[in-house]
């Protein structure tokens, strides 16, 4: 097995409580020759101090002069990253040890250029709430651009690859979220990806997490629709799953998803989706959702 270099980014903004963990569990890895970046979103609480109590050689601390938020700080990672393979974690996250060890074989046996792996959810008790991605909707192999847009199987710190992957096509600091999807959508359409179907990291939703801001979320998905209609419209299935997803979002702002249902029920025809678009149009699918969610 070759003994290749690997960068590790974890960006973080205010997470100086939580920090060390991660960072821990970046740096207890099996796989031993890694460098650590820590890029620091100037942070306004104590993480530069944190930093400078780390005394492990491997590590790099940079903060940026101005809060520029999560894309660009992996992106400036990425930039400083000098090994072979890039894989990122976030400040809220920790890795199972042999993560490292586990995706780095796992791309050399498929001849693959980028992995993605699964991950347990907990809430803030540390109380289990899902595996992500579901693996009922996703199977051990290549990921293509179709299976990408018909469901988001991807996380940040889910990712291992080569770093020209990465210095090719980096995170779009434009996205209010999903920038992680988004970023493999475009890497799956000049890159070999593959999705390995083993938990290698924890990761726990912090109280004021992007992922809890549905907001972001529907202004996330109409920017990957601006940029990815045709393929999204191509196939009735990725046509129905994105707009599910979608409409999910707008109920979650409170609206009622009429457009989207509009697109579903065009796409797919069949009496549930008939249903759902007139409780949409006359105002009821946003109650639906409620009651089916709680």
């Amino acid at each position: 097995m070759q003994d290749s270099r690997i960068s590790v980014i974890i960006p973080s903004y205010n997470r100086a409580h939580i920090l060390k963990n991660a960072v821990s569990s970046v740096l207890k890895q099996s796989y031993q020759n890694i460098e650590l970046i820590l890029v620091d979103d100037c942070s306004t609480d104590n993480t530069k101090e944190i930093a400078k109590e780390i005394t492990d050689s491997r590590f790099r601390y940079y903060r940026l002069e101005k809060n520029s938020g999560a894309c660009i700080a992996r992106n400036k990672g990425i930039e400083l990253a000098k090994g072979e393979y890039i894989a990122f974690n976030d400040s809220d996250d920790q890795w199972h040890k042999e993560k490292l060890q586990k995706q780095l074989d796992f791309l050399l046996r498929n001849k693959a250029d980028i992995t993605n792996c699964a991950m347990n959810v907990y809430d803030e008790n540390k109380k289990l709430m899902y595996v992500f991605p579901d693996k009922n909707k996703i199977q051990e192999g290549i990921i293509s651009t179709q299976a990408l847009l018909k469901y988001n199987n991807t996380s940040t710190q889910l990712l291992f690859g080569k770093a020209e992957c990465f210095r090719k096509i980096m995170f779009d600091p434009t996205m209010p979220r999903f920038q992680d999807w988004e970023e493999c959508i475009r890497l799956s359409q000049q890159y070999s990806m593959y999705y390995q179907n083993e938990i290698l990291v924890d990761t726990y939703q912090q109280r004021d997490s992007i992922t809890k801001n549905p907001k972001k979320g529907l202004n996330g998905m109409k920017i990957i629709l601006e940029k990815y209609r045709a393929q999204i419209f191509s196939s009735p299935d990725i046509t129905e799953c994105f707009f599910k997803k979608m409409s999910a979002f707008t109920c979650l702002c409170g609206k009622n998803p009429i457009q989207e249902m509009k697109y579903i029920v065009k796409a797919c025809p069949n009496l549930n989706n008939r249903v759902r678009y007139i409780l949409a149009k006359i105002g009821l699918y946003k109650l639906f959702f409620k009651l089916k969610n709680k």
